[in-house]
């Protein structure tokens, strides 16, 4: 029992001696133990009353916890101009419209404030101070260019076989245009050449993004001198800038080195985003959201300075990148369709001819397109490379089917009596337009050999008239009659023969809209004074789509011709009666 209070009273002292000797450091020891006991308890607290209001219990981590509780003091204070909890979402995005403003101020016209500042957005809210007119547009200066990446681009993608439009389509075209779109790889071109070719606009680059992760901005060296030369002979101009945009900044950049070089060109058609892309190419990952993002910036920018944008695009890039996107874009800006067919390829077993030619099909036309890119490999007059070809549709009117009526069906003469095949046929466009001159016939006898209508009158026999009108838009309608030539005496109508009981309406062949007819190699004769030796008949010179006679290029489009459309300073299309 003594030994173990002597050992107790040992005890004690080295506790006591411990205590003296270390008494400073006891004090701070205390002083920490009692900060984490109250910090602990604070936390506790917070959480309880962050749970009871519905916020979000922090973390464990205590320094975590403060920041964020910083950041959430400053970015209230920020977006946020009353301590009111309930303020609508309408709300918070005019603020954080107003403090885009604050930061740019109003539309420059010219270049943004802080660079910096606009790179920092988020596409969406680039995309919005875009919109709205704040973003302004970038200072020529302020865009880093790389020359060296000025390069020729080869289009990839399939041609297509042109198809044939349902009959209940229901668009709404008039009267169209040739035209083209070059670059400096396209050399010296001679645009007088190009004019009296047939070729009433153009497209010319003034510039492009190049390749890789970097994807530097370049100019077309020709821009200036090509639209000077073009205009000069009389070709509407527009512009276009090879995109490889794959965000808004990225595509506002575009859209203002291209308004720069521009600037004092007098272009009257409109400004093109020339989007593609392919294996290899720095724009294949963008879909949805992030393209149509990366297509508004552009477009809408190039609106608000005065000028008409339009965008190029193929029919994948329509469906399958942008998608549900699809229908704002083209509602917002006009579309140049690239859809090749391979009838203009030299190089195709399907080539038929170089230009479109009245008859010819369209591409479907589920989403309305004024311009229509319809060949890579075109020949022009002027130009000693191969160049694309453009179809330019103006105007507006319901298509329906063209046709053909006869009122006479079935003729019968006597051997040596002249008549007139085209007594009682008229023909109507797909516009609704009277195109009776444009109808040719071809006669067959019973042998289904083709016979001059001269011959025919002169010999006894059965003969089958087939009348064909080809359609601007629409393809090539088609009717038949029959005629039977008798001895003399024995006709059993008079000289001038006599309608059916009922006129008749052939189908509009439209599986060969391109087909000619067999008239067109023969030697025309009159139809009222015909010739001996022709196993074709012509009817009439046809004419070209604005109703003036055939030229050598029947589809230029004569000033003031019906339908015509002319332009505006933007590049808009303006319908004239």
């Amino acid at each position: 029992m003594k030994k173990k209070a002597v050992q107790e009273n040992r005890d004690q002292s080295f506790i006591g001696r411990f205590c003296s000797a270390q008494e400073n450091k006891a004090k701070i020891s205390l002083i920490i133990a009692a900060a984490v006991f109250v910090a602990t308890i604070g936390s506790v607290c917070a959480a309880a009353i962050r749970f009871n209001s519905g916020v979000a219990v922090p973390s464990e981590n205590i320094e975590l916890n403060a920041a964020e509780q910083y950041l959430s003091h400053v970015q209230a204070t920020e977006t946020e101009p009353s301590a009111t909890a309930t303020t609508s979402e309408s709300q918070v995005r005019n603020t954080s419209m107003d403090n885009l403003k604050a930061k740019r101020g109003s539309l420059t016209g010219d270049r943004v404030i802080d660079l910096d500042e606009l790179r920092s957005l988020s596409d969406e809210d680039l995309v919005d101070a875009i919109v709205s007119g704040t973003a302004g547009v970038i200072d020529r200066d302020d865009i880093e260019t790389d020359q060296s990446q000025n390069q020729e681009v080869v289009h990839q993608g399939p041609e297509e076989t042109a198809p044939t439009p349902p009959p209940e389509e229901n668009d709404k075209l008039v009267d169209f245009e040739l035209g083209i779109d070059i670059s400096e790889f396209n050399g010296n071109i001679d645009w007088n050449a190009v004019r009296a070719d047939g070729i009433t606009f153009a497209f010319i680059r003034c510039g492009g993004r190049g390749w890789g992760s970097s994807g530097k901005i370049y100019e077309d060296n020709k821009l200036a001198t090509n639209v000077a030369n073009a205009k000069a002979a009389g070709i509407k101009v527009g512009v276009y800038f090879f995109s490889q945009a794959v965000t808004p900044y990225e595509a506002l950049e575009e859209a203002s080195f291209t308004l720069d070089k521009i600037s004092g060109l007098g272009i009257n058609l409109p400004v093109v985003m020339d989007w593609e892309t392919g294996s290899g190419y720095r724009t294949w990952d963008l879909y949805g959201q992030d393209f149509a993002n990366v297509i508004t910036a552009f477009c809408s920018t190039i609106s608000q300075n005065g000028y008409t944008p339009c965008v190029y695009l193929n029919t994948s890039d329509i469906n399958n990148r942008l998608g549900s996107y699809s229908s704002s874009i083209l509602s917002q800006y006009k579309l140049w369709y690239a859809y090749p067919y391979s009838v203009y390829d030299p190089s195709s077993d399907s080539y038929e001819h170089n230009y479109y030619q009245a008859g010819d099909t369209i591409p479907p036309r589920s989403y309305y397109f004024e311009y229509w890119q319809y060949s890579w490999h075109g020949k022009v007059s002027g130009i000693s490379t191969d160049v694309d070809l453009n179809l330019r549709i103006l105007g507006s009117t319901t298509l329906s089917e063209p046709k053909i009526e006869l009122t006479n069906t079935s003729i019968t003469s006597e051997v040596g009596q002249k008549i007139d095949p085209m007594d009682g046929v008229t023909a109507t466009s797909s516009q609704g337009q009277d195109k009776t001159s444009e109808v040719k016939y071809e006669i067959k006898d019973s042998s289904n050999k083709t016979i001059s209508l001269e011959k025919a009158q002169q010999t006894i026999g059965k003969y089958t008239i087939t009348y064909t009108y080809k359609d601007s838009f629409r393809g090539t309608a088609t009717a038949t009659a029959t005629w039977e030539v008798t001895e003399a005496g024995a006709a059993s109508t008079s000289t001038t023969p006599s309608p059916s009981e009922s006129s008749t309406t052939t189908e509009t062949q439209n599986t060969d809209p391109t087909e000619t007819s067999a008239t067109e190699s023969g030697t025309e004769t009159s139809d009222t004074e015909p010739t001996g030796g022709n196993d074709l008949i012509n009817q009439t010179e046809p004419a070209d789509p604005a109703g003036e006679p055939a030229t050598e290029n029947p589809l230029t489009l004569s000033p003031g011709s019906n339908g015509e459309n002319t332009d505006d300073s933007q590049g808009n299309s303006i319908e004239t009666q």
